[in-house]
């Protein structure tokens, strides 16, 4: 039997990961399932489910605590879900962290998933040891995180580090709220890579690349080059000690992507900051912010260091 262990989701667009751990990091069960497209109340029957199904694989009694990453604004003292434009249904408020506690019998806290990629990646992953950490995660969406000597940046309102937001035509910005395109995740998640390369999906836009296809060629490269920017950028500003990549589409394209990224953030950043600069793909895949969400999980705001 099994003691002090930390429980973690991470919510996505396309895909739930639920998982076990220890106080070290070391994963004891993990499971993962398609995200449900009718609504709110099957994707927290879903949770729920993992829950129960990664503590029982376990042989384990419960968790001592459960985190869940989710790409969304969040009120984290209320575990609730304010607004998710990846997940179907959830566009305004949702109640999740009460029913899931209730029905595992362990505190639940809510965590932007960014900042669960990035402690996760930190904690046991391609950043361990390093002091200044900026993490970009590339799929349905596009999502970030920050550690700041040592510390993990949550901001002002919770969501430090979306760099998904990142303006990339200022033509496109006005009194009003911009349209569709012009910013980073717009022209460079996984469903906008698709599109571009007149692809059903990222994953077969990067192998309709490998294949040579010109258009698929194309949008990986634009998405390359943009991604190449905003890292430049992060860098610039940040001067940290690694960049990591994240996400399905690195996972899946980062030979394609990785190599004109660095070459970007090597010409065009601070030359003193690109200097000896790590970019590197995540080392934890599709643990990382399931296992950041659980670390996290034992922390109160504002006391989330290594």
């Amino acid at each position: 039997m099994l003691s002090t262990l930390l429980a973690g989701v991470d919510i996505g667009g396309t895909k739930i990961a639920a998982g076990l751990c220890d106080a070290t990091g070391r994963v004891i069960a993990s499971r993962r399932v398609e995200t449900a497209r009718e609504g709110d109340d099957r994707v927290i029957a879903q949770i729920i489910a993992l829950l129960r199904d990664v503590i029982g694989a376990a042989d384990a009694s419960g968790a001592t605590a459960i985190g869940i990453s989710v790409p969304a604004v969040i009120d984290q003292a209320r575990g609730a879900v304010l607004w998710a434009p990846n997940i179907v249904g959830w566009q305004s408020e949702v109640l999740l962290a009460g029913p899931i506690a209730e029905a595992i019998g362990a505190p639940v806290s809510l965590h932007y998933d960014g900042h669960a990629w990035v402690m996760g990646e930190w904690w046991c992953g391609a950043a361990r040891g390093a002091n200044t950490v900026a993490l970009i995660a590339v799929g349905t969406g596009i999502g970030g995180g920050l550690i700041i000597d040592g510390r993990l940046h949550r901001g002002r309102t919770g969501v430090a580090g979306a760099v998904g937001w990142w303006l990339l035509d200022p033509a496109g910005t006005s009194s009003s709220r911009r349209g569709p395109d012009g910013w980073l995740e717009s022209v460079a998640s996984g469903p906008a890579i698709a599109r571009a390369a007149g692809q059903p999906s990222a994953e077969q836009a990067l192998r309709a690349a490998r294949d040579g296809s010109p258009l698929a060629l194309t949008a990986v490269s634009h998405a390359a080059e943009v991604l190449g920017i905003a890292a430049a950028n992060i860098a610039s500003a940040l001067d940290p000690d690694v960049i990591v990549f994240a996400g399905g589409v690195i996972a899946g394209g980062a030979d394609l992507l990785l190599p004109r990224i660095r070459e970007i953030v090597a010409c065009e950043a601070q030359p003193q900051v690109a200097r000896g600069l790590r970019l590197t793909p995540a080392e934890l895949g599709e643990d990382a912010a399931w296992l950041g969400a659980a670390r996290l999980s034992q922390n109160p705001i504002g006391e989330e260091t290594a």
